[in-house]
């Protein structure tokens, strides 16, 4: 029962707007007493604050595990980022337009809430900014790209990719959505944008051909040593 509390609130926050709803609606929904609400939940506060708490552990904990597990290079934990979101969202789609709009709804209200949110968002941050400066470390991205900016950037454009999906779901196919926001953001729109991405491929090519290259020689002198001793 206390799931589908959670499940139904979060529907009428999305609705209504978590200030909007309130406990006679919760009730309605799932056809129970307000004591009976209260018996899982104090408050409508502390409902918010469980569904926040929710959603960090579903999505953002498991993604930064993913990613940080996964064995590879910048543009293929990009990618693995990119693809864990977008399951998620396409399997949780309600649940999470709902804490997209709730924390705009809470932004500046000075609630715990809102402090909470932050600090979401805040790890979220750190997250591709981290994943941002391996791409940086890797010659993938340009060396004075501003990482926090551009994590920044990123989060608002899947936001936005939500909310844009969420009022045309009937018009636009989520997964051909996902996958032109990831051409953006790795790519870019531009034949210049294109260019750069094939620099840095060759590039890469070529640092590791010579790293490649250099123990060989290696290789060779310590043969060649042997041989004199």
């Amino acid at each position: 029962m206390r799931d589908k509390i959670i499940k139904e609130s979060t529907n009428l926050f999305l609705h209504k707007g978590f200030q909007g709803t309130t406990i006679k609606d919760i009730t309605a929904a799932v056809n129970l007493t307000k004591g009976a609400i209260y018996w899982y939940f104090k408050s409508k506060d502390e409902l918010l604050d469980t569904f926040i708490d929710e959603w960090e552990k579903s999505y953002l904990n498991t993604l930064i595990e993913t990613v940080d597990n996964f064995a590879g290079d910048f543009l293929e934990k990009f990618k693995k980022y990119h693809k864990t979101t977008t399951e998620y969202a396409l399997n949780n789609r309600e649940t999470c337009v709902a804490f997209t709009t709730i924390a705009a709804e809470m932004a500046g209200n000075g609630t715990m809430a809102e402090a909470k949110i932050n600090s979401v968002f805040e790890r979220y941050t750190e997250f591709i900014a981290r994943l941002l400066e391996l791409g940086k470390k890797e010659l993938f991205l340009s060396e004075d790209l501003d990482v926090n900016v551009a994590a920044n950037v990123i989060i608002g454009m899947h936001n936005g990719i939500l909310l844009q999906w969420y009022m045309k779901q009937n018009q636009i196919d989520g997964t051909q959505l996902a996958k032109g926001l990831k051409s953006v953001i790795l790519y870019g729109i531009t034949h210049k944008a294109n260019h750069n991405k094939k620099i840095s491929q060759h590039s890469q090519h070529i640092l590791r051909d010579h790293g490649k290259h250099i123990e060989k020689i290696n290789s060779r002198i310590h043969s060649h040593k042997e041989e004199f001793t």
